[in-house]
């Protein structure tokens, strides 16, 4: 068939895109539903089975409220300052001694956390009381054996019995000693380990979390572990060391800057007393006792020199008091916030404000059991950022005290100046004078220290915590998924893998299954649909044998692949209704797709029904007629074009009714010559005067050119295709191999069609599906009525 512009067919059709329907979705699921079943069990069975073996955890919350803290610190050292002065959340940096070590092993040693019980479905509380564990006890493992009402059993880790008892003795180890829960339940094993203090201290910070309640300053913390008698514990312990924390800090700032101011004073009031000493015995030997006006103004003027010199070096003592500690942490930060004068350096306090914002980070990112390892890349570098600000930190620090170091030369040079003024006042009354400012200056430090003493006592006496827990921990509550839910999420996410498995596989077979796949890739009509047959399917060409003729026969009127043969007849016949079709090759892509079998059961119908036929096996490669009908091979069509016997001889009349066949003959070397020769083309004009139809079994069009050759004789051609196995690239090579020899292509023939694939197919079983698809077409009758 050439288009108007000489070219052939095959290049002028074009293969439209396959459009999906919901039936095919749901066919493809049909066809996988093995597969889609499998996937979706084990799924749900393993999520079964996960769900049934994880331990449950339990979670606890509290809320404690917090005080500004800037303001005790601040009146330490008696200086007046307000929340932004500092350059601190006071808020957060209170919740981040929660990550501290420090307060951990206070929980530790409040609550003997050293003792771990290693069976997580065993609550600790269940089993132990008044539990003692030492700080130094050697890590090791134990077991306890609770012998129903006659007592106990410690075990070491290898197995050996400790040592046993009654209930109302205490269990002593090494290290550690408790007390057991009396217990009727018949004899079990409660195995259990010493842990140092460090590791219990790290499981405690690790599950502590916090929240800081935006625009207040309430926090809420909770902690999630499995043991549900000791969360609710563990959590108020925490929350009631972090209320006494914080004034423990505050005490031990006063204490320091108490001892510091009482030091101070002693020696002020020892030189006050010396100074006393030489001014009366000076004024007893020169009997001199006033000074004039100037030397008056310079004395006060060096008085008040002295005591901003006196301020400069308790500001300085204070500083570095606060960085008395090696490790820099939140306490150290806070302590450095609240010394003297960092209100008027914005350098350190946004070092501090930095350095404060990097430890939250730091653990944001670590906090919990689902938080990031210390050697992970982002804890590295945030820690290295640490690093950094520690060191800037430093350098602002250094700068402030190289600043009030400054300030306090400038203060001395101005003392050394103004006594140098006052000796330079002449006579016994300048003596006087210098002896009179002595005494005053240390007369009044003297006063200074010694309210500055009193202050500090009276601060240090009055300090009280400053976070309230309003709430105290609740019952502890079941936090993640119930088995229920891990089935039901199991199951969804088993029938998502498996419906992606199915679709995957259906994407990857790319092979002709329904007739709207045949009609798509060939634009040729399908004839005939061949349903798949289990026991013709055990026989015929896979093992080099023909499949029976199921259209011969009493016994095979009603056989649905019977009926379809005869459906296939009928579309042949009207076919040739537009233009007559005598000549009719059959032929397919590749082997095994049924060719043989529908050419010989396409003759026996068409001469059942009454037209005289002749049946060709054509495939002199692979000749399959004759065995099918139970005939010897030799003499054939081989031996008829090469002219040794007649054609009377070599046809087997009347094998069925109606019906010649005339078989293949003996393989000659070259069968492509032999069916296109001029004695071929001879042979069927003969056989045209004679037979209504000749029905030519041709081997398969790819591999070979036979079914080509004939092709461009024959008056149409049908192509075989088999559902499930015949590639779409060998359809559609074949049918543009037979396009460019302008052979008229007929139609189709879809063989081992499966009726699931395609809705369309139910003539064939209708006498035997007829009761069972009653109650369907009921259903959808109703659906159709209701919609």
């Amino acid at each position: 068939m050439k288009t108007s512009d000489g070219s052939t067919a095959a290049t002028a059709r074009k293969i439209e895109p396959r459009e999906v329907h919901l039936r095919d979705l749901i066919g493809v699921v049909t066809r996988h539903s093995r597969l889609v079943l499998l996937i979706v069990v084990l799924v749900t069975g393993a999520a079964w089975f996960h769900g049934r073996r994880s331990v449950p955890s339990y979670q606890s919350r509290l809320t404690v409220q917090v005080s500004s803290p800037k303001q005790v610190f601040a009146r330490l050292d008696d200086i007046d300052v307000d929340e932004l002065a500092l350059k601190t959340d006071p808020i957060l940096s209170e919740a981040l001694v929660l990550t501290t070590e420090r307060l951990a092993l206070k929980v530790v040693d409040t609550l003997e956390l050293q003792l771990e019980v290693t069976d997580p479905a065993i609550f600790r509380g269940d089993v132990f009381t008044r539990i003692s564990v030492d700080s130094l006890a050697r890590p090791d493992a134990f077991t306890l054996m609770r012998k129903g009402r006659s007592g106990w059993e410690l075990r070491d880790a290898s197995g050996k019995a400790m040592q046993s008892g009654s209930y109302d003795r205490a269990v002593a180890g090494p290290g550690f000693s408790f007390f057991v829960v009396p217990s009727d339940v018949p004899e079990h094993s409660v195995p259990f380990r010493i842990v140092r203090p460090q590791e219990a201290a790290a499981w405690v910070s690790g599950a502590l979390a916090y929240v800081v309640r935006e625009g207040t300053n309430a926090v809420d913390i909770s902690f999630t572990g499995t043991d549900q008698t000791l969360v609710p514990l563990v959590l108020n312990a925490a929350a009631v060391a972090l209320r006494f924390d914080g004034a423990r800090r505050a005490r031990d700032l006063a204490e320091r800057k108490r001892d510091y101011i009482a030091d101070q004073l002693a020696r002020a009031d020892a030189a006050f007393q010396q100074k006393l000493g030489d001014m009366q015995r000076f004024k007893e030997h020169q009997e001199v006792t006033d000074v004039t006006a100037e030397e008056t103004a310079v004395v006060t003027a060096i008085q008040e020199a002295e005591q901003e010199r006196q301020k400069l070096l308790i500001q300085t003592s204070t500083i570095r008091e606060s960085m008395a500690d090696t490790a820099v942490g939140v306490e150290t930060l806070n302590r450095l916030a609240a010394s003297v004068g960092v209100e008027k350096n914005s350098a350190l306090g946004y070092q501090i404000e930095s350095l404060l914002k990097l430890y939250e980070e730091r653990r944001t990112l670590t906090a919990g059991t689902l938080g990031l390892r210390d050697e992970n890349p982002r804890v590295d570098a945030l820690d290295q950022r640490i690093r950094q600000g520690h060191l800037a930190l430093w350098q602002a620090v250094r700068a402030a005290l190289n600043g009030l170091q400054g300030q306090l030369a400038a203060v001395d040079r101005n003392l050394g100046d103004l006594k140098g003024r006052l000796r330079a006042f002449p006579g016994k009354e300048s003596r006087i004078a210098q002896l009179q400012l002595e005494t005053n200056i240390l007369n009044d430090t003297y006063k200074y220290l010694l309210g500055q003493y009193q202050s500090a006592r009276m601060q240090e006496a009055t300090i009280a915590p400053y976070i309230t827990i309003l709430d105290g921990a609740s019952p502890p509550a079941s936090i993640g998924t119930t088995l229920r839910q891990k089935v039901l999420l199991g199951f969804l996410v088993g029938l998502l893998l498996a419906l992606s498995g199915a679709f995957l596989l259906e994407y990857l077979d790319q092979t002709v299954k329904t007739t709207t796949d045949v009609e798509r890739l060939t634009g040729v009509p399908v004839l005939g649909m061949i349903p798949h047959d289990p026991v013709l399917a055990a026989t015929g060409n896979g093992n080099g044998r023909p499949r029976p003729i199921v259209t011969l026969g009493e016994l095979q009127r009603d056989d649905p692949t019977a009926e379809a043969y005869r459906s296939l007849r009928t579309n042949v016949t009207f076919v040739g209704a537009e233009k007559p079709l005598q000549f009719i090759a059959v032929t397919s892509a590749g082997p095994g797709e049924g060719k043989s079998t529908t050419a010989t059961n396409l003759a026996v119908t068409l001469a059942q029904g009454g037209s005289k036929t002749i049946l060709i096996d054509g495939d002199l490669r692979r000749p399959l007629v004759h065995a099918a009908f139970g005939l010897v091979q030799e003499p054939g069509l081989t031996n008829v074009l090469i002219g040794v016997t007649p054609v009377k001889e070599a046809v087997r009349p009347n094998v069925a009714n109606g019906l010649d066949v005339l078989p293949a003959g003996s393989i000659p070397p070259n069968p492509s010559e032999l069916l296109g020769s001029d004695a071929m083309h001879g042979l069927v004009a003969e056989l045209r005067r004679t037979y209504q139809y000749i029905i030519m079994d041709t081997p398969p069009t790819l591999p070979v050119t036979d079914a080509v050759v004939v092709a461009t004789a024959a008056d149409a051609t049908i192509l075989v295709v088999r559902s499930g196995d015949t590639e779409e690239t060998a359809v559609e090579r074949a049918v543009d191999l037979l396009n460019r020899v302008n052979a008229r292509i007929a139609g189709t023939v879809l063989n081992g069609m499966d009726r699931r694939r395609d809705t369309y197919y139910s003539y064939y079983s209708y006498r035997r599906d007829t009761k069972a698809r009653q109650p369907v077409k009921s259903l959808k009758a109703r659906l159709s009525g209701m919609f």
